[in-house]
């Protein structure tokens, strides 16, 4: 469970997003808004990227108070992924399974689900940009977190992942009962997915139908 009290964040003292109170069952969730909006800092907020006022609390734990356990519980794949051009995915993949504490078998599977076995060895500076979303949504979904916060995750991404994607955010949300919130321009194009909505509009989140 996900619960907002008193959250907000501003820049240069202008409120750029505020939520009241919030709660969010272990479900899917697609974060709507026009561009500007603050999708892409309330996500941020979720990651524990960026500072707020207010609290947040994952499974009870409460990101201000206790950062280090609450970050334990989220993988993050944000909208456009660097990483240091001179690692190799091999060695991004083997960090998050180590400390994510991640079966080979699991990791195995997305490595073969998102076709990345020959790009793995070579370093992340040969890259094309959707080869670098790929290896961002492998890292999101190493593990058994609590929530995977997904920022435009269709963006850039080849065909044969986009229709990857969506089974394998049902089947993370059935087997490890994984929260999902992500923003995205692009629909999901799969009906084995139960979507709920958020929106945000004028700084304040909202369900709608």
């Amino acid at each position: 469970m996900l619960q907002f009290a008193n959250v907000y964040k501003t820049y240069d003292q202008q409120m750029v997003l505020e939520i009241s109170s919030l709660r969010l069952e272990r479900n899917i969730y697609w974060l709507q808004g026009i561009n500007g909006s603050g999708k892409t800092t309330f996500l941020s907020m979720l990651a524990g990227l960026i500072p707020f006022k207010g609290d947040i609390l994952l499974d009870g734990i409460n990101l201000r108070k206790k950062p280090l356990s609450y970050r334990r519980l989220v993988n993050f794949a944000e909208a456009e992924p660097l990483y240091p051009d001179f690692i190799t995915g091999l060695e991004l993949v083997s960090f998050y399974q180590d400390i994510r504490k991640a079966a080979n078998v699991q990791t195995d599977m997305l490595v073969n689900l998102f076709k990345m076995h020959r790009f793995l060895s070579m370093s992340v500076g040969t890259y094309s940009s959707g080869m670098i979303k790929k290896l961002s949504l492998l890292l999101a979904f190493i593990g058994k977190p609590s929530l995977i916060l997904l920022d435009e995750p269709l963006a850039t991404l080849d065909e044969g992942s986009v229709h990857i994607l969506p089974d394998l955010i049902r089947a993370y949300n059935k087997e490890f009962k994984t929260c999902f919130i992500f923003s995205s321009h692009q629909p999901f194009k799969s009906y084995s997915l139960a979507i709920n909505k958020i929106l945000i509009n004028e700084q304040s989140l909202q369900f709608i139908e």
